[in-house]
């Protein structure tokens, strides 16, 4: 073999060492990071489910719920939160509304209160780009990029965090999404109606729709839903009618199952099984809401085979997931096992010539 061949066979082989390093420590780290810019939705749908309605002040069975949440990123918060924090974050606009009509739209005069949704959450969230943690965030100020929590669509009733306030002391833990290269062990995920987070169990793997995911389960025990204002209610309908009107207390209690996909930790299916309580004195007396909710199928197959929402792409994580490994261990794998036997066969090559020895 001349010196110019092996000259570019040793390159070579340096080029393909260098392409299994680059791959590996810098492709991927850079792109394993949630998109500032995502938009999401998803639906949820629970059958046969028990409310209590606070328009009609009665407990309805056999009603059929749907959850419509949409997440949108804002990408200049990012960038503005990441450079004052010296780390890499995403913010999110989240809102969920949860109603017994399909395709629930807000009257347009927030005073029509008898149409209003049975449920309305909106918050903002800080999360550290590559875990998914929520980060505290809560700039003084005319600063309003910081994180909130509301059930109203009124800007004066968002609450920001306040470590000394029963009402939201600020997210933590997990909240939209699990780290990227979910491992299979025990995280602490966030839980909206509490405004706090509890332990999240690995579970056991499974497969939807030929995307291999990890099974996660949350078990939050029942307790009491810390409020602004006690919710009163006429006497007679918690067994007191010498009382035109008495305070109650709502009790919660949730499972939640979450199916993750491990290389991107994105959610491809959501589950809960709520029950709530109004309590009286100290014991339930009426359900205000039993139901298990779930993502709906078309909502899964987009998370998993991805499909266009208003001309977005959203979903395809089989995909994502494909890509990210590719990038992380197959191309890396492949372009190092190439680089070492390029050199190695110069080597060998070099050390079999006559007077090499």
């Amino acid at each position: 073999m001349g010196t110019r061949s092996r000259a570019a066979l040793v390159g070579l082989g340096v080029f393909f060492v260098g392409v299994a390093a680059l791959g590996r420590f810098y492709a991927y780290p850079t792109l394993a990071v949630a998109p500032p810019g995502q938009v999401a939705h998803t639906v949820s749908t629970g059958a046969d489910a028990t409310i209590f309605s606070a328009a009609d002040l009665k407990q309805k069975d056999h009603v059929d719920l749907e959850a419509r949440r949409t997440v949108r990123g804002d990408v200049v918060a990012a960038e503005k939160i990441s450079k004052a924090l010296n780390r890499k974050v995403v913010v999110f606009d989240t809102a969920v509304v949860t109603d017994d009509s399909k395709n629930y739209q807000f009257p347009d005069d927030a005073s029509k209160t008898a149409e209003m949704p049975l449920s309305f959450v909106q918050e903002r969230v800080v999360l550290d780009a590559k875990t998914g943690e929520a980060v505290p965030w809560n700039p003084t100020g005319n600063d309003n990029s910081g994180e909130y929590i509301t059930t109203t669509l009124d800007k004066a009733d968002r609450l920001k965090p306040n470590r000394n306030s029963a009402l939201f002391k600020g997210h933590e833990g997990l909240v939209l999404k699990f780290p990227f290269d979910t491992q299979k062990k025990d995280y602490t995920f966030w839980d909206t109606t509490l405004r706090k987070a509890f332990p999240i169990e690995y579970k056991r793997v499974e497969h939807l729709r030929g995307l291999k995911v990890y099974v996660f389960e949350q078990v939050i025990p029942k307790q009491n839903i810390p409020v602004a204002k006690a919710l009163m209610v006429p006497g007679t309908l918690v067994d007191d009618p010498s009382k035109p009107s008495v305070a109650v207390q709502r009790t919660y209690q949730n499972t939640r199952t979450l199916w993750i996909e491990p290389v991107t930790g994105a959610i491809i299916k959501g589950q809960e099984q709520q029950l709530a309580t109004i309590a009286y004195k100290g014991e339930d007396k009426l359900t205000a809401t039993k139901v298990t909710i779930a993502y709906d199928d078309a909502t899964v197959h987009k998370n998993v085979k991805g499909a266009k929402e208003n001309n977005i792409a959203e979903g395809g994580y089989q995909a994502k997931a494909a890509q990210l490994q590719a990038i992380s261990v197959w191309i890396p794998l492949g372009s190092l096992i190439l680089g070492l036997l390029l050199l190695g066969f110069v080597l060998v090559r070099q050390v079999g010539r006559p007077g090499s020895h």
